[in-house]
């Protein structure tokens, strides 16, 4: 049996990993398309008839590392400018932080009235977008997580065979 349950944390793994690098993808796909929006944007300033505004919002993972398997987690920031804020909240370690993040629920995902009342109404439907392919892909990532836990606690618990 414990043969049988590493098999299957090591084809969960994979799936997983695989899952990540797809959610990367989609990742830096909105990236590229929000950039290149507030860029036209900026260039676009100088015109009286444009009334655009710069957006603020975009995704970014996050990979918290345990000793058995690693979560993985899509949080959204807020970046207003691009200075860089002191964070001086910690007494002794002071770090630079360039974007505000935007508060999750529980289950570790985001929700979309908080995205969307940060959100310009270009990056609305860009938001809209991405997580109509991304929300599967995190569901399935959040699935095979919770298997990991249970299958690594089934296997620590299993006794060993002779």
């Amino acid at each position: 049996m414990n043969n049988e349950v590493l098999e299957i944390i090591e084809y969960l793994t994979s799936k997983k990993d695989e899952l990540a690098s797809q959610l990367e993808s989609l990742v830096d796909e909105y990236w590229v398309t929000w950039r290149d929006t507030n860029r036209n944007i900026i260039s676009q300033s100088g015109n009286p008839d444009s009334v655009a505004r710069v957006g603020a919002v975009a995704p970014s993972i996050r990979v918290y590392a345990t000793k058995a398997h690693d979560r993985i987690i899509l949080r959204w920031r807020i970046y207003e400018n691009s200075w860089a804020r002191l964070n001086a909240a910690k007494q002794d370690k002071q770090t630079l932080r360039y974007a505000k993040e935007i508060k999750r629920n529980k289950d570790g995902t985001t929700s979309r009235f908080k995205l969307t009342k940060e959100a310009v109404s270009w990056e609305v439907e860009q938001i809209d977008k991405f997580l109509n392919e991304a929300e599967p892909v995190i569901t399935l990532i959040n699935s095979i997580h919770q298997s990991l836990k249970l299958l690594n606690k089934l296997n620590t618990k299993a006794p060993t065979e002779l």
